[in-house]
């Protein structure tokens, strides 16, 4: 299966200089680049642990670009940052599936990221030219254990199980509701993400964007997103002013042992 794919980062080129489209496959357009620069992560929008080497950051996110197309971007720290701001640049690396390319994957965002990062696409390439050629996917999933923290299971699971269980069931449970939720706290979001897109029907997948990596940011509306920052007094009013519901991991580790 074809898909299109298109890049996004940080630039110094003679006639535009900033956060802008690195390169894209030649199915997409003029309105689907836009639209995806809307949601895309620029500058200082990765977030790194307090343990965590800023390289080793990552942000995963799945969101519509109109009513027929959606994308499932992998972010990650490229080189310094050109502009004198400091710190690293932040590229993402996207694949772009109408609703029948999805159909095939059910709509689970975490099933084409695994398979796409498994095939060797979703990775961070320099030197990239403008005009992408089209990524291969399989037909289907590749067939994969549940992951237990990140990609690779590279590292040892923040969370016990059960406690992972009750996250996915009761942000599943608020989706139900039309609820928007933030999960809040040191966590491994992949595994939670799996869970609950496992429990929910392909109708319901395609209408929950979410974002696991990234700084929470009232310009890309998810539906689903983690921090890993701590719940405090003023997050809690945030959260209670933009109608997000918040499922605190500290809470939940608490009434769940």
């Amino acid at each position: 299966m074809q898909v299109e794919q298109i890049t996004y980062g940080s630039l110094n080129r003679s006639r535009m200089k900033g956060y802008q489209i690195i390169g894209k496959s030649p199915g997409i357009d003029g309105t689907t680049a836009s639209s995806f620069c809307k949601w895309a992560p620029s500058h200082n929008s990765l977030e790194v642990g307090s343990d965590q080497a800023a390289q080793d950051a990552w942000g995963l996110s799945f969101f519509p670009l109109s009513d027929y197309h959606y994308a499932i971007a992998r972010s990650v720290h490229g080189g310094p940052e050109y502009s004198g701001r400091g710190g690293l640049a932040v590229v993402t690396a996207a694949l772009v599936m109408n609703r029948k390319q999805l159909g095939a994957y059910e709509f689970h965002g975490v099933d084409i990221a695994r398979t796409a990062i498994a095939l060797g696409n979703l990775i961070l390439k320099l030197d990239q030219d403008e005009t992408l050629p089209p990524v291969t996917l399989t037909v289907r999933p590749l067939s994969m254990s549940q992951p237990k923290s990140d990609f690779t299971d590279s590292t040892k699971p923040l969370l016990p199980g059960h406690a992972v269980n009750w996250i996915a069931r009761e942000t599943v449970s608020l989706l139900r509701d039309n609820r928007k939720v933030m999960i809040v706290g040191k966590s491994d979001p992949l595994p939670i993400l799996t869970l609950l897109l496992d429990q929910l029907t392909p109708r319901e997948r395609a209408e929950t964007s979410f974002a696991c990596g990234l700084k929470p940011s009232s310009r890309r509306d998810f539906r689903v997103q983690f921090t890993q920052d701590i719940m405090s007094p003023k997050m809690q009013k945030e959260l209670d002013r933009s109608g997000i519901a918040p499922i605190d991991i500290a809470r939940v580790l608490v009434a769940t042992t």
